[in-house]
């Protein structure tokens, strides 16, 4: 018996492959891109400590003989949050060109940024923290 309206059998089996589809997505990208498993939909968060308060970042600015640690300005934490959260490569590119205007002691023309992002995991056994490298990028500033 069909109602005028009635919405087609597929219709309710709808949102069960959409959830499905998002899920499945998001474990693929936090497997092969390191999108932490807290975001992107989250759906491998109880299962992981790695979110993005467990990592971090070591940013470089490489001049001729000289190879100097950043500090990274309060102005770009939310830049900064994005890149510890899905470090790809085109995300770390873009920061990178962000953190060249940071001025540093040093004279000499800006070579490069060279990014580090760490993510902090802990022993099964004892807990013990270490760090693992996610990904790594240097970055050739042109020149003048």
């Amino acid at each position: 018996m069909s109602v005028s309206g009635a919405r087609p059998p597929w219709f309710w089996y709808l949102p069960s492959v959409l959830l499905i589809s998002v899920a499945c997505s998001q474990l693929w990208v936090s497997h092969t891109a390191d999108l932490s498993p807290w975001a992107g939909g989250g759906f491998g968060m109880f299962s992981s400590t790695d979110t993005r308060g467990n990592r971090h970042l070591h940013a470089f600015a490489l001049r001729p003989g000289i190879r100097r640690e950043l500090d990274i300005p309060h102005s770009l934490a939310t830049d900064l949050q994005q890149v510890l959260v899905f470090p790809t490569e085109s995300n770390l590119r873009v920061f990178a060109a962000t953190l060249s205007a940071v001025p540093t002691p040093d004279d000499g023309p800006l070579q490069a940024i060279e990014l580090q992002v760490w993510a902090t995991h802990f022993a099964l056994d004892n807990l013990q923290p270490s760090s693992e490298l996610l990904r790594a990028v240097t970055v050739q500033m042109d020149g003048p």
